[in-house]
Formats: C-alpha cells, structure tokens, sequence
C-alpha cells in the first residue's frame, strides 16, 4: 500500500506544476477533466484501463507485501535490520523448479544465491570425480548458492529439486549491492559444501553366530563407559549387533594411537589380545630431547570379550592410550556413525522439543532445518 501511495504521489507531483504552467488552477482543472470525460466517446474504455492498471498494482503489492512477511521469518535474515527488507524483497526474483530439475550443478560457476519457499531439494556432493552422494535435504526458509557468492568460488554441491519447488532467487550483482555478504552471518556448512570430508572405511555387517552374538551382547554391557553414558537396552543393542563387522589385527599393529584427533571406531576383541600404552606423566620439566625418547608405560591387557575405543567416539577427543596387538587378532568393529546414531538416538517427540530450543539461541539462526534437527539428536540430558 505504501508503494502504490508513494507512486501516485509521484506522479501528481509532477502533474501539478505542468498545469500551472498552462495557466490551469486545481479547480479548473478539475472542471476540465469533468468535461472531457462526458465528451470523450472513449471514456469507457479509459476508465476499463484504469481500472486494469489498479488491479495489477494492487496484485503486485499484495505480492510484495507477502515476500516481505515470508523473508522476515527466514533465520538467515533475521539479524537483517527491518528498513533494509523492503530492498531485499525489491531485490528478490521468484522462480520455479519442477521436481527432478538440476537447480545448480557442483563446479559451475555460480551468480545467484537462493531461499527457498516450498517444496524440498537435496544435496548432492561427488568426490574425485566419482559417483554423487546426497549429504542433505534443504527444505522452505533453507538456502544455497552464498559459497560462489561470497568467494567467487565454483558451486561445491549439486542441488536438485526433490518435488516442484518455489524459490527466490537474488543475482551476485544485487547480493552485492545490498552488502549481504557482510551484513548476513552465513554457517560454514561443511556438511553441504561436502568438498573436505574425510570418509570412513564402513564394510558390510559379517554374519554372526549365536556365541559370536552373545560374546558382543555380553561385552556391551560389561562396558562401564557405555552404561554411564546411555541405557544400553535390548533394541539398542540388537542394533548395534547388525552392523559390526569382524576384522583381523596383525601382530605388533597399533590399531588405536594415543593423541590421535582420528577416532572412528569401537572395537569388542573377539580372539586374540591387545596391550595398552599410556605415555607416562611427568609434572617435572625435561628437555625435547627426553620427551622424544620417552617410552608409553603398559598398563593392561585386554582380553577377548574386552573392548576398547568408546570415549573418543562419546566425548570427540583424541586417542586416550595407545593399543596394540599382541599377536594375531580378531576384533568386532562399529564406524562411529552407526555408534553414535543407536547409542545417542532420542524418540521424535524429543528432537522437536530440542529442536524448539535450539531455535531461540541466536547463535544458531544461520544453520539449516536438518542441521539443528542433527543437533537436537546428538544433544543428551
């Protein structure tokens, strides 16, 4: 409405002056137009015109008015300050996607940045050229495309539309213009990006006989770690039966090293045993030297039946001990997603109550729906 009012204004402020430089006051004027109306034979088709041009305006401003109520409760634009939304919606283009369309295409260059109004998309991300795998699902008040944007890089995912999609759309030369890459706090989405990760060695679960079962069974529960940190019931653990996989350990192979930021397995020893290394802690100071000849000190075995490997997967710290195989081994092995995802898994109803509160931390605007919903799942009382 204030678009339309501040319109009109324009344009009689620029018919005024005009009359009064032909000598025609407003009431004149106004008698003028009166006359010309009753002579004009055309008047009907003016008036229809006129009454056309009113419509389109007001079905235009309703359309603004709309792309401003729906950029105001996207996250990403929140900390926008509110005068600089009527730009930002003038700034928007809208555009639709039916489903199964390629909307941007990992290693193009990109110009254009997209929110999302309806319908969903996935993320896909090939690495080394291989075969494209879906990391997420965007869905409305979701974005893509800043990366190429903010860093003139080329697009580091693929994005295609899951069913018919409606999005807006905002050029590089517009993104630019309003300063969004410095007013917007945009998340380093790692996880859409996809371009760095580091992929685990995940092998196919090995069938199991019933002593091999109970063997696990057994040694899951018996792990004082894992039954401080979660209730390992009977569908969990059955769970976790479904995917270990059985590998063999050469003697004398470190299979964890202390210190290391790389922790991506559980193991349960099946046959064979394992010693544990802890380097000793020394308060007193000593030189390069002596650190670098300094011995681990063993500190216990583990047994078949035993396991190991759990509190960096838990806690996301490095290696706490060094473990090696005293001989040649049998271990039962979980990756640390599977791990995580039975162990630390919480029923629907609570991820939407941890994902309401996730949603008033400022801090987290910026991040995706699946995102905070990843996070809701991982977060533990």
């Amino acid at each position: 409405q204030l678009l339309f009012q501040l319109n009109l204004a324009a344009r009689l402020s620029l018919l005024v002056p005009a009359a009064a430089a032909m000598g025609c006051s407003p009431s004149k004027g106004k008698a003028y137009a009166e006359e010309t109306k009753k002579a004009s034979p055309q008047n009907g088709g003016a008036s229809a015109n006129r009454e056309m041009d009113k419509k389109a305006a007001r079905e235009e401003n309703k359309g603004y008015q709309q792309t401003m109520e729906f950029l105001s409760k996207v996250q990403l634009l929140k900390r926008l300050p509110k005068d600089q939304h009527p730009l930002l919606a003038a700034a928007c283009i809208p555009v639709d996607f039916k489903a199964g369309t390629i909307i941007i295409k990992q290693g193009d260059s990109g110009s254009e940045f997209f929110v999302i109004k309806s319908g969903e998309a996935s993320v896909l991300v090939s690495k080394d050229g291989g075969q494209a795998v879906k990391v997420a699902t965007l869905k409305a008040g979701d974005y893509f495309g800043e990366n190429a944007l903010l860093r003139d890089e080329p697009r580091t995912a693929t994005i295609t539309a899951d069913m018919p999609l409606t999005a807006f759309k905002i050029t590089r030369e517009k993104f630019q213009e309003l300063g969004l890459n410095e007013r917007l706090q945009f998340a380093n989405r790692k996880a859409v990006g996809g371009g760095n990760r580091r992929v685990m060695d995940v092998k196919p679960p090995t069938p199991k006989t019933e002593q091999e079962k109970a063997l696990i069974t057994d040694a899951l529960r018996k792990n004082q770690n894992l039954q401080t940190m979660v209730t390992l019931d009977d569908s969990r653990i059955k769970q976790m039966l479904d995917v270990f996989w059985k590998d063999t350990v050469a003697a004398g192979s470190e299979i964890i090293t202390e210190g290391d930021l790389v922790a991506d397995y559980f193991y349960i020893v099946q046959d064979g045993n394992f010693e544990i290394f802890v380097s000793e802690d020394d308060t007193n100071a000593k030189s390069a030297e002596d650190a670098l000849s300094s011995e681990a000190k063993y500190v216990s075995t583990v047994n078949p039946g035993g396991s190991f490997g759990e509190l960096a997967l838990l806690y996301l710290v490095p290696r706490a001990a060094t473990v090696k195989a005293k001989g040649n081994s049998t271990v039962w092995v979980i990756d640390r997603s599977n791990f995580k995802n039975i162990l630390m898994k919480v029923s629907d109803d609570k991820i939407r109550e941890y994902t309401r509160y996730l949603d008033r931390v400022e801090l987290l605007n910026t991040l995706l729906a699946e995102e905070k919903k990843a996070m809701a799942q991982a977060l533990v009382e």
